[in-house]
């Protein structure tokens, strides 16, 4: 492939979306380790260090979110089409989790709901970035013919995490 300034960009594009990726997995972490820490403060674990850890894995959820970044984490080191639809289902992912905890918004807080649309059209924004034939063809690979069926697959995982995650809160797993 010819260097051009055109190819550069697309690029950048998708290399911003992997670095943000790769920065969640990396917060989530170290906010769950700091949260593991204040919740050793208060129940005062004795014992091995990771078996601490599982402990705090199993009855917490401090560590949920560095869990289901795995997903994408996992996509960002595979420029295969398979990388794309990991990346694109955590986009889902974050889409439907959005739709879902939006029926618990006050309709009367202006500012939530501003921040909720924002954040559905930033999402949104991705998804088509991710679509562009210059990141989807190129990049991964995936022809125009393929693009819906990549796209179905990658909002059914998605979907089914939101699902997942919603039936683990219900029951209080």
């Amino acid at each position: 492939m010819k260097l051009t300034a055109e190819n550069i960009k697309n690029h950048y594009l998708i290399l911003i979306i992997k670095l943000s990726i790769l920065s969640l997995f990396i917060y989530s972490l170290v906010r769950g380790k700091i949260e593991t820490s204040v919740y050793w403060n208060f129940v005062a674990e004795t014992g091995n260090g990771f078996e601490n850890y599982l402990n705090v894995i199993k009855e917490t959820s401090f560590f949920r979110p560095a869990i289901i970044l795995l997903i994408p984490l996992i996509g960002i080191f595979i420029n295969k089409k398979i990388g794309w639809i990991l990346i694109q289902a955590y986009f889902y992912f974050l889409i439907t989790n959005l739709i879902f905890s939006a029926k618990y918004i006050d309709l009367t807080d202006n500012t939530l709901i501003l921040i909720n649309i924002i954040g559905f059209l930033l999402l949104l924004l991705i998804i088509i970035l991710m679509n562009k034939k210059k990141i989807r063809n190129l990049i991964y690979g995936i022809e125009k013919t393929e693009m819906i069926s990549k796209n179905v697959v990658a909002s059914i995982i998605g979907m089914s995490i939101t699902i997942i995650l919603a039936l683990i809160k219900a029951h209080g797993i």
